[in-house]
């Protein structure tokens, strides 16, 4: 996800590496622990270029989040594009959000537990990327709520908070417990519980 592109120029190309170091750093000494030298080193780059990019620290933390939800609110909205299906909609973020955490560890563990140690992390839910991920998510509940997919009695942001806080609860519990198995299999299991309880009366 923060692999280089061929259309990056190469601000952008060393932005990029030094988010995916800091992402792999905080991952293996924890983000406290983490110095910015160690993600200089990571990357391959002298200190002081850190702070050309980011004001420091938290301040890269907080990037990470924010341009790792935008890549992938983008890829998201370009898969549903043209179904219209609100079910299959919520299908596919559903199993975007799952795959995309299931092929990297050290991603999960930034953005489940890591980006939990910043003073910050309560108002990333109602600014940047993560609160554009979360109105993609409410436009699909509403969509399935006015074509009657959905039952139409129950507050579509609390859906939303639902939705959202069972996929974070199956991603944290998978990276606690351990587990090498596919993150992917909740993926069924989750939409049959989403999808009974969200079946119009």
């Amino acid at each position: 996800m923060l692999e280089t592109s061929n259309g990056s120029t190469p601000r952008e190309a060393k932005r990029r590496r030094i988010l995916r170091a800091a992402i792999d750093v905080f991952a293996r000494k924890g983000y406290f622990t983490a110095r910015m030298t160690d993600v200089a080193t990571e990357a391959g780059v002298a200190d002081g270029t850190l702070y050309l990019y980011f004001e420091g620290k938290e301040d890269l933390l907080l990037n990470i989040f924010d341009f790792v939800l935008g890549h992938f609110v983008e890829q998201v909205e370009r898969e549903i594009k043209d179904v219209d299906d609100p079910e299959e909609k919520l299908r596919i973020l559903i199993r975007m959000h799952l795959a995309s955490l299931n092929s990297d560890p050290h991603l999960a563990q930034v953005l489940q537990i890591e980006i939990r140690h910043s003073r910050h992390f309560l108002s990333l839910f109602t600014r940047g990327k993560l609160g554009t991920y979360l109105n993609v998510l409410r436009g699909i509940i509403e969509e399935g709520q006015r074509l009657g997919r959905f039952r139409g009695d129950i507050n579509p942001g609390l859906v939303t908070n639902v939705v959202f806080g069972a996929v974070d609860e199956f991603v944290m519990s998978w990276l606690l417990q351990d587990e090498t198995a596919d993150l992917e299999r909740f993926v069924d299991p989750l939409m049959k519980l989403l999808i009974e309880g969200l079946e119009p009366r």
